[in-house]
């Protein structure tokens, strides 16, 4: 590294210690600074670069360009520059070898996720916002409904949904409820960590993959020997992580976790779809016992021009336990429609709800409506849907 760029990286690390933060810390006055400025003015939540092509940033949802006044498309060595103006020589070291590599990072009061891989041999990053300012349920316009999955402290609690739907944020307002009302101790495992607690009722233990353990599943297994009462797991990808939350789930533990599928249903059969055959039966009757509830989340666009989460809700019943015992998933949605007085409904339940009370459109409702038909039908007055949440006027 030369001069100029030692240079760079000694004042990354005095601006960090300047302002007190652990981690990687955007340097003001940088490129990347300048870049992220702007990004914030637009309310941007992603930032996405590729070497020789234009930058593109997500607003509410929508993909647009990054115009060339602002940024120019960057060549490779362009690209690199923007990191070792910023981040510490060890960081840009493992940008520059490793293939993919996952970190957070703090742009002046924003703190962000970082993704870094190549593609076609260059270099391309993602980065997204992760709000640092307290959130509840409310703000987030997510139903008071969520607060009973919180009643007991113990079971597995999964958040589903494609990627960028809100996921992780609605892992934190769960969190944040928890911090707020009840003294317990919180061992949350990330890759990388996002929002970062501070405690109040609550006590938090916050572990990094590759910085504070070396995997989701020995970070479970030895998060059980912290002495937890919550145990957050940002992602279950394997099947390591998935039996070792089941087992923290046996012994009396809330496990919170996050997993990619569309329905309650696709959720189960994710999970046994990680085991072979013979130990499928097996995993159906651990989640049968130790699931608690199973959130499925999508972010639609509402009349304002943001976006507004829309929710499936299952909690566990005699019925919801047996149909996945003996994997008969397909049962599930039937459940989960008829138990709304018991805290459940479908994604078009909670749609319909959502037009009724003027959030959406009726063009959003029907594009993403599971069931089109039967939609149709209720708007057309063929049948009739009870209303399921009491409205929020703030929502």
């Amino acid at each position: 590294m030369d001069n100029e760029q030692t240079g760079t990286a000694t004042g990354a690390r005095v601006w960090r210690d300047l302002i007190g933060v652990p981690g990687e810390v955007v340097t003001p006055g940088t490129a990347l600074d300048r870049l992220l400025a702007w990004c914030a003015e637009q309310e941007a939540s992603d930032l996405h670069g590729q070497a020789g092509k234009p930058l593109t940033i997500r607003v509410h949802g929508r993909l647009l360009r990054v115009p060339a006044d602002v940024c120019v498309a960057p060549r490779d060595e362009h690209v690199f520059q923007f990191f070792r103006e910023c981040f510490s020589p060890s960081v840009c070291a493992r940008i520059e070898q490793q293939h993919e590599l996952d970190l957070s990072f703090y742009h002046r009061d924003l703190r962000y996720r970082a993704n870094f891989s190549k593609q076609l041999g260059r270099q391309s990053f993602s980065f997204r916002v992760v709000p640092q300012q307290r959130m509840t349920l409310r703000d987030l316009q997510l139903p008071e409904s969520l607060l009973g999955i919180l009643d007991e402290l113990r079971g597995l609690v999964l958040v589903t949904g494609p990627t960028g739907q809100g996921k992780s944020t609605t892992v934190r307002a769960l969190l944040q409820e928890i911090n707020e009302t009840r003294a317990v101790r919180v061992v949350t495992i990330e890759d990388p960590v996002e929002y970062v607690f501070r405690d109040e009722r609550s006590q938090f233990e916050q572990r990094e993959v590759d910085i504070d353990t070396a995997s989701f599943a020995d970070g479970i297994r030895n998060a059980m020997r912290q002495d937890p009462n919550v145990i957050f797991v940002g992602e279950i990808r394997d099947r390591e992580s998935i039996f070792a939350a089941m087992q923290a789930a046996e012994t009396g533990h809330l496990v919170l976790t996050t997993l990619h599928a569309d329905s309650v249903a696709q959720a189960i059969g994710r999970i046994r779809e990680y085991y072979p055959s013979t130990e499928q039966a097996n995993i159906s009757s651990l989640l049968a016992r130790n699931t608690r509830a199973i959130l499925t989340q999508r972010l639609l666009p509402n009349v304002q021009g943001t976006r507004t989460p829309c929710l499936e809700i299952l909690r566990r019943n005699r019925g919801v336990e047996d149909a996945i015992r003996s994997n008969n998933l397909e049962l599930l949605t039937g459940i989960v429609e008829t138990a709304v007085n018991e805290g459940m409904h479908t994604f078009d339940q909670y749609l319909t709800e959502l037009l009724a009370s003027g959030v959406i459109s009726r063009e959003t409702a029907m594009h993403h409506a599971i069931n089109r038909h039967r939609l149709e039908m209720a708007l057309r007055g063929v049948i009739t849907i009870e209303p399921i949440l009491r409205p929020d006027k703030d929502r």
